[in-house]
């Protein structure tokens, strides 16, 4: 890997499993467009099956269950957005890990939550509070 690979922003995507990070990231420039954006080649759904596979991660588990997100970048704004689950949201330093390990800049990259990332635990809350 190049120095400028290092230390170059990433999109990508993530996983917390027993309170630990599980990533896959992509430099930004060679990012794939997504609408207005760039993104992660890879799916949540792919990568994890990779995961499984080399036994990274259970069997046993979905790659919907654990609280995961995405990173994306928007060039006409010139910002990073941290997608996550709310249970990743909720933990500062948590987020704080990811945008270190996928080198953002602080001062470019905001948090959003999104539908598609709810784990388990997430959508049972929201199913509780939505009767």
């Amino acid at each position: 890997m190049t120095r400028r690979a290092q230390v170059e922003p990433r999109v990508g995507i993530f996983w917390l499993l027993d309170g630990k990070l599980i990533a896959d990231s992509t430099p930004v420039s060679d990012a794939e467009p997504y609408a207005d954006g760039m993104t992660h080649p890879r799916s949540h759904i792919e990568q994890w099956a990779e995961l499984q596979r080399t036994g990274q991660v259970p069997d046993i588990v979905e790659y919907e269950e654990p609280p995961r997100g995405r990173v994306s970048y928007y060039p006409q704004r010139d910002e990073f957005v941290l997608y996550a689950d709310p249970c990743i949201l909720a933990k500062k330093r948590l987020v704080r890990q990811i945008m270190v390990a996928l080198n953002l800049p602080e001062k470019r990259t905001t948090t959003s939550k999104d539908s598609h990332y709810r784990c388990v635990r997430c959508l049972r809350r929201f199913e509780f509070d939505s009767n």
